[in-house]
């Protein structure tokens, strides 16, 4: 249990500080990546998608029960410190809304929402065994005023524009085809449905990001994430600036010599991410690399060149669980949203609750 509420943590972590939304489309991970990473949520009302009755109260103002309908998530808002609860098909409506753009195929949108509720049904669960007094009560924790994690029907207005009715539509009609169903191991118990948005052509091993071993969270084919905008990027720096960033990293790190011997050995998954890498003697972590330079992932390669320091990128976010990119592919060329989750996440079952 330990290792398995680790592994959770580390997983909303990286979605949480790495989010996997794509900035031309609008997608979020849990980390995801996200995915995800991996992610999280606008609302309203299913029997009239137009509505503006998000039910969002402070901690004290709302009670759950067994029923799906009445329960709640609760969210230590850091932009105002205050505990905010959310109806669980209200939260999904606006989870679904951060993570993927309206735009996207119906059974992507569903294998989504089955993921995110998934996910973050988890972190409530393992918050009711062992709450951690920094949340306050709550479930986990969002920076609401910026929307991360959930989007209000105001911020979907702002976002969405003249489209907002059909983009609402959409959303809502796919969380609720799929609401209150799960994805749970043979026991039943809640798995940890890590996503992202794009993965570098084949999803990561767990064990090999966050380093526990989950056999639902294997590393499986994405073909169809190449052709993701953007599944490729690039990213330059000078000597002086790739300097400051490792100083950045670690303050007494020392690049000296030629430009081109800083590198010494990377090591990578069998997928392609970057598991380690030595930069002036010294042992990093692909995620480092990621964060100190803003790499979308840490399937990157690097080369020197022209007195500049040259970051070829693939995919984006952790690159576990379900690839949202993927999952989009899959759907236009006809999969179903049980077949996209039993793809990504392997030897699952899809229950209801």
């Amino acid at each position: 249990m330990r290792k398995k509420i680790i592994s959770a943590l580390l997983c909303f972590f990286i979605m949480a500080v790495l989010p996997l939304i794509s900035a031309k489309n609008g997608i979020a991970p849990s980390d995801n990546e996200a995915a995800a990473a991996l992610s999280v949520t606008e609302k309203n009302e299913k029997t009239n998608p137009n509505s503006n009755n998000n039910e969002v109260s402070e901690e004290n103002s709302a009670d759950s029960n067994n029923n799906n309908e009445e329960n709640i998530f609760k969210i230590l808002d850091t932009s105002s410190g205050k505990v905010i609860s959310v109806k669980d098909r209200e939260f999904c409506y606006g989870a679904l809304a951060y993570e993927m753009p309206p735009s996207f195929e119906a059974e992507a949108l569903k294998a989504q929402a089955v993921a995110l509720y998934t996910h973050f049904s988890r972190l409530r669960n393992i918050q009711k065994e062992n709450p951690d007094a920094k949340l306050k009560g709550a479930d986990f924790s969002a920076d609401l005023s910026n929307g991360q994690f959930y989007l209000s029907d105001e911020q979907l207005r702002k976002k969405w524009g003249n489209l907002y009715n059909d983009s609402i539509e959409k959303i809502n009609s796919a969380v609720n085809s799929v609401f209150g169903e799960v994805l749970t191991d043979e026991s039943g118990e809640l798995i940890d449905a890590c996503y992202h948005a794009i993965s570098s052509g084949t999803t990561e091993n767990a064990k090999d990001i966050f380093g526990s071993e989950d056999k639902h969270l294997i590393a499986v084919p994405s073909p169809t994430d190449i052709n993701a905008p953007d599944y490729l990027t690039k990213c330059s720096f000078s000597d002086s600036e790739f300097k400051e960033k490792m100083s950045s990293l670690c303050k007494d790190i020392k690049l000296t010599g030629k430009p081109e011997n800083y590198i010494s050995e990377i090591k990578r998954t069998s997928s392609g991410s970057v598991t380690e890498i030595t930069i002036g003697g010294k042992k990093f972590t692909g995620s480092d690399i990621r964060q100190a330079f803003d790499l979308r992932s840490a399937a990157f390669e690097i080369e020197y060149s022209d007195k500049k320091f040259t970051f070829t990128v693939r995919g984006y976010g952790h690159g576990v669980g379900l690839s949202q990119w993927g999952a989009q592919g899959m759907a236009e060329q006809g999969s179903g949203y049980k077949e996209i989750l039993k793809h990504y996440y392997q030897g699952i079952q899809i229950t209801s609750t």
